[in-house]
């Protein structure tokens, strides 16, 4: 099970969310967030956890362009993931950029069916370029994700379609109370977690995330 840890703010807790087991770290640039974060410090967990075996994932939110390639010129990240509304378009040219680095797409899913992942799927498949990940969250009008609202378990395990579409990543409102649960009713690539795993916006707690790992990997 891949498992990321949202939202990194420094470079201490990267290390501890690493030596917790966690496959990704991910390193927030929207500014709204509680969770954002500078180029600079982005840069000082890279470093933190060069030696450990941690995927770094850059998130974006209706970014351009450039500031995605500025940024991504600085740090090495492993993926990247844009949790905003960004088009097919985007995307594809997004790719052509960075073709090195793998993309994860967001979906704050509130209808029934998934029609919006369907649409989105089939103008990528006309741009040329599908996303390397699909992630899943809740839908909130108050924010792009990070909120602690649960996904539609059913509505992804009834609609999503596994044999086609790319490997599904898990998100919103998962804990450690719960994501063993999701895991086995969903069935998804990856899970991920923000305030799952906080005792506050942004600041991770150590067994809290000890605890999401251990679950999700017995699920």
């Amino acid at each position: 099970m891949w498992i990321k840890i949202c939202g990194i703010r420094d470079a201490e807790t990267a290390r501890m969310v690493a030596d917790q087991g966690a496959s990704a770290l991910g390193l927030n640039f929207y500014e709204p967030s509680p969770r954002c974060i500078s180029v600079e410090t982005a840069q000082e967990i890279q470093y933190a956890v060069a030696e450990r075996e941690i995927a770094l994932v850059g998130l974006f939110v209706n970014h351009s362009l450039d500031t995605i390639e500025a940024i991504c010129s600085a740090v090495a990240f492993d993926l990247l993931q844009l949790h905003g509304d960004e088009s097919p378009e985007f995307l594809a040219e997004l790719s052509r950029n960075l073709p090195y680095l793998p993309l994860i797409r967001a979906f704050r899913v509130r209808e029934t069916d998934l029609s919006s992942i369907t649409a989105y799927l089939s103008e990528c498949d006309r741009c040329g370029k599908r996303p390397d990940y699909l992630l899943i969250d809740a839908y909130s009008p108050e924010a792009f994700g990070g909120t602690g609202k649960v996904a539609p378990w059913a509505v992804i395990q009834n609609h999503y379609q596994f044999d086609t579409w790319p490997p599904l990543i898990l998100a919103g409102g998962l804990t450690a109370k719960n994501v063993a649960e999701a895991i086995q009713a969903v069935q998804p690539y990856g899970v991920d977690t923000a305030s799952g795993v906080e005792t506050a916006p942004g600041i991770k707690n150590k067994e809290l995330v000890a605890s999401f790992v251990k679950q999700s990997e017995k699920a």
